[in-house]
């Protein structure tokens, strides 16, 4: 069931990770990418965490 959960958490990592390189590319200037990139890491990591655990079921986290 560990296998799930995990499957789920990367498939929203690379999502949410996804969607934030292109909004960075195209509607901010070169200038600021690095900057941007710094800023936004917590959130590209937080909400694939947040979510994956929201969603998943007590089978999938081993709690009985």
């Amino acid at each position: 069931m560990l296998v799930k959960f995990a499957i789920r958490f990367m498939a929203i990592l690379f999502s949410v990770l996804a969607l934030a390189a292109i909004v960075i590319h195209f509607f901010f200037s070169s200038a600021l990418t690095t900057d941007l990139w710094i800023i936004v890491v917590p959130i590209i990591l937080g909400i694939p965490i947040l979510t994956a655990v929201v969603v998943a079921k007590d089978d999938e986290l081993n709690i009985h």
